[in-house]
């Protein structure tokens, strides 16, 4: 392989690394059951996980009912009432407008 194309792969290779690394933020109390329900349903296959404090706790209810109607749209199954309260629960807390210690 010649050398500008070697530099050329290794520098691709190092942006991949770092785009990877950048998504890969890990979530406030990941452990919580909130966190984990968010995490295994809304980014498993679907997209990245956002950050909970990127968004008020009113754009997470939102976000989250837009989300239940485009699940439903491909025929997945949608959170049940528990799971939705639960996740809602938990990204309000971490939400841009939670106050207290959660944050």
């Amino acid at each position: 392989m010649p050398h500008g194309l070697r530099a050329l792969a290794c520098l691709a290779l190092v942006l991949r690394l770092a785009l990877v690394a950048g998504c890969s933020r890990s979530l406030p109390d990941s452990a919580s059951p909130g966190a984990q329900l968010y995490q295994a349903r809304c980014a498993s296959g679907c997209h990245r996980l956002y950050d909970p404090g990127s968004m008020t706790s009113a754009m997470w209810e939102i976000q989250v009912d837009r989300m239940q109607q485009e699940v439903a749209r491909h025929g997945l199954g949608p959170l049940t009432e528990q799971e939705r309260r639960l996740v809602l629960s938990y990204l309000r807390a971490y939400s841009s407008d939670a106050v207290g210690d959660a944050r």
